[in-house]
């Protein structure tokens, strides 16, 4: 077949590349799956190297095992059958709108005929594949050669059918519909060996698969979006209703981890454990942890801070406020209050909703100062628990007026210097 690469299954190969490999193809195969054989042929007397030798190169694995690796990657039968089912809706879409112009170009009239004499449903698509992988017998009579015959033929088709596919079906999908017809010990491999060539000149010595999924997972942070930590479940919904008003182009981009329907409690220590669990499990999106800027998640965050973070890791505390640079604040054991920095000692979310959810009956609702931190040399502090439902709920009205339309709806300044504190944390 010239220099091209291709998938193998048992006999039948599918997928073909020309003058190169399918890289997603590829990333589905590790270095224990390479297979290189150079063998001697034709002359030893012959000067060109080419002539002396057969290369036969290619990574190779059993089917269940290839179902396995699409599986954890969310290749699985049930999706690869919706992929199909669409795509073979959008292949008709295409003919039939190319209809009146007969093309006989790239996809090719006899295909076109093919698809107009007998469409096929999915079910029957793979029934095809299932029937032309499938290992045959050797025949004992001329009925069963015939019906071998019948079942080449069918497969020949199909197989055309499965390369026209390839425009409208996500090739990690193709490549599980088709393993799926497979036995489970069936060999499955990515064949390499048309492109080491004179004209292609593979390098032979060089690994392929275990570089391409290396790249493949390097881009992986490139499209995912950014995932954000936060303490607890209010601080995730409270951020996430945030950036709908003050960076709603950034929706889709950055994901606030979404504790809804579990029992995760909300607390500092349990973020920081969250953290170190995403930097033990490699996990390849890259992330923020944002915590409270106040004296008990300083101390939580003091050990990450200190250790080395992988590349894709960053670790925050909400950003220090002018507002809270002079902020009504009861002293611990007295009554009398006074205007103090509580950045980095109290500054909860809460604090960072806007001077007008804060205040309440004219005034700021006062910041408690607590236990003393001796690790950070500070004070814990924070609203009353009375004050914070009411600031909560004032800022839902916010939210909801906001996204009403409604003009002019308060500060927003709090919450939005948190949202550019995450946007910027990489730089």
């Amino acid at each position: 077949m010239g220099h091209h690469s291709y998938l193998v299954v048992g006999e039948y190969q599918f997928l073909y590349t020309r003058d190169h490999y399918n890289e997603e193809l590829a990333a589905l195969f590790n270095e224990n799956d390479r297979e290189l054989v150079v063998a001697d042929v034709g002359d030893d007397t012959r000067d060109d190297d080419w002539g002396e030798r057969e290369i036969t190169l290619g990574y190779y694995t059993t089917a269940n095992a290839l179902r396995q690796r699409l599986n954890v990657q969310g290749f699985t039968s049930r999706r690869a059958l919706a992929d199909l089912a669409e795509g073979i809706e959008q292949w008709r879409k295409t003919y039939d709108d190319q209809s009146g112009l007969r093309e006989r170009e790239a996809r090719g009239e006899r295909l076109y005929q093919t698809l107009a004499r007998r469409p096929r449903e999915p079910a029957e698509l793979l029934a095809a594949i299932g029937e032309a992988i499938r290992p045959h017998q050797p025949y004992a009579s001329f009925a069963t050669a015939e019906k071998y015959i019948q079942y080449e033929d069918e497969f020949t088709e199909t197989a055309a059918d499965v390369e026209e596919l390839r425009w409208f079906v996500e090739g990690r999908s193709l490549v599980r519909l088709i393993v799926d017809q497979a036995p489970d010990r069936m060999r499955v491999g990515l064949d390499l060996s048309g492109l080491t060539g004179c004209c292609v000149g593979l390098d032979t010595d060089q690994p392929i698969a275990g570089p391409t999924r290396e790249r493949q997972l390097a881009a992986l942070p490139d499209n995912a979006p950014l995932i954000v930590l936060t303490e607890g479940s209010t601080d995730s919904r409270v951020l996430t209703e945030a950036m709908h008003v003050t960076h709603p182009h950034l929706v889709g981009f950055v994901r606030f981890i979404d504790y809804t329907g579990t029992k995760a409690r909300g607390s500092v220590g349990a973020l920081a454990i969250m953290v170190n669990a995403f930097i033990a499990a490699g996990v390849a999106n890259r992330f923020v942890a944002i915590a409270d800027n106040d004296a008990g998640a300083h101390e939580a965050f003091a050990k990450l801070k200190r250790q080395k973070l992988p590349a894709g890791c960053r670790v925050r505390h909400y950003p220090d406020l002018s507002l809270l640079a002079r902020y009504p604040t009861v002293e611990p054991n007295s009554p009398t209050m006074s205007l103090t920095d509580v950045n980095g000692a109290a500054g909860s979310l809460e604090m960072y909703l806007g001077e007008d959810v804060l205040t309440i009956d004219g005034t700021l609702a006062p910041v408690h100062l607590r236990v003393f931190i001796p690790a950070v040399q500070r004070h814990q502090g924070g609203l009353s628990e009375a004050h914070k439902v009411l600031v909560l709920k004032a800022f839902e009205e916010k939210v909801k007026a906001a996204r009403a339309g409604q003009r002019d709806t308060g500060d927003w300044s709090g919450v939005h210097a948190i949202i550019e504190d995450i946007v910027h944390a990489f730089d």
